[in-house]
């Protein structure tokens, strides 16, 4: 079976290129610099696809149509999903463990797609980041 880079070089792409890692995050600028830095931290600045939707993983189709194409064209071998706390896209279902079910649900359809995939589901609150 083709690699998905291989799928796509000579029609799409130009010139082959992997991502380290594709980050999915939630539009609200007040956690933009947060995860930025926590990006930053391990070292995937600069390498690496950035999906932004509101509410990050709890539109699950669109994000997932966004998240495939990552896949399939720059093949990163780890997805971070950040969550984060009082999110108004959630509205009064706002609960850590709303946020951890969507996010769970997310990955799980996201290794459907690439069974090797490592995902990492994390929480932004205003006192930092941390696993979900």
């Amino acid at each position: 079976m083709d690699s998905p880079n291989s799928l796509f070089l000579g029609k799409i792409m130009s010139v082959k290129h992997k991502a380290q890692a594709a980050a999915i995050t939630c539009i609200d600028f007040r956690f933009q610099q947060m995860i930025e830095k926590d990006l930053e931290k391990r070292h995937l600045e600069g390498n690496c696809d950035r999906i932004s939707w509101p509410g990050a993983s709890k539109d699950h189709d669109k994000v997932l149509e966004a998240t495939a194409l990552s896949i399939r064209l720059h093949d990163p071998d780890q997805v971070y999903i950040y969550e984060h706390e009082d999110c108004g896209a959630y509205q009064q279902d706002n609960s850590i463990e709303t946020h951890r079910q969507n996010a769970n649900k997310f990955a799980n359809s996201l290794r459907e797609i690439k069974p090797s995939l490592v995902v990492n589901t994390l929480i932004a609150t205003f006192q930092g980041i941390s696993p979900l």
